[in-house]
C-alpha cells in the first residue's frame, strides 16, 4: 500500500507538478490548495506525511500544525517556503516539523526529507 502524502500548496502549477513527480515515485498524493481543505483531508483519512507551503491563502503551515495538534493527530510535516525567517523556523521546530526547505526546492531534497520523515514516524 503506498504512503499517502498531503500536498498543501496554493500555486496550482507547482502543486500539480510536485504531485505528478511524487505519484511517479509511487506515493498516493492528496492535493490541498487551502488549509481548510488540508484539515478536512486529515480528518477524513490517514495521512502518512504532509508537505506544506508555509504561506497559504487562508492561514500558514504553522496554523495548520496547531490545528492538527488540537485534533491530537501526529503527522510529520515538511514545510517549504520562499519566505523563510528565523522566527518562523524556530516556531516550526517547536511544533515538531520534520524538515524545513527553502524554495526553490530540489525535488531530490524533498524526496529525501519525505523518506526520513516516514522512517521517523514508524518509530
Amino acid at each position: 500500500m503506498p504512503y499517502i502524502i498531503l500536498l498543501m500548496e496554493d500555486d496550482d502549477v507547482l502543486r500539480r507538478y510536485l504531485a505528478k513527480l511524487l505519484r511517479g515515485d509511487g506515493f498516493e498524493v492528496i492535493e490541498a490548495p487551502t488549509i481548510k481543505t488540508a484539515v478536512e483531508s486529515v480528518q477524513e483519512q490517514k495521512i502518512d506525511i504532509v508537505v506544506a507551503d508555509l504561506k497559504m491563502p487562508d492561514d500558514t503551515a504553522i496554523g495548520f500544525m496547531n490545528k492538527i495538534s488540537d485534533l491530537r493527530l501526529h503527522i510529520p510535516v515538511i514545510i517549504m517556503t520562499a519566505y523563510g525567517d528565523w522566527e518562523t523556523y524556530l516556531e516550526a521546530l517547536d511544533l515538531g516539523v520534520c524538515a524545513y526547505l527553502n524554495k526553490p526546492i530540489e525535488y531530490s531534497d524533498l524526496k529525501e526529507k519525505i523518506k526520513i520523515g516516514l522512517l521517523k514516524n514508524k518509530h
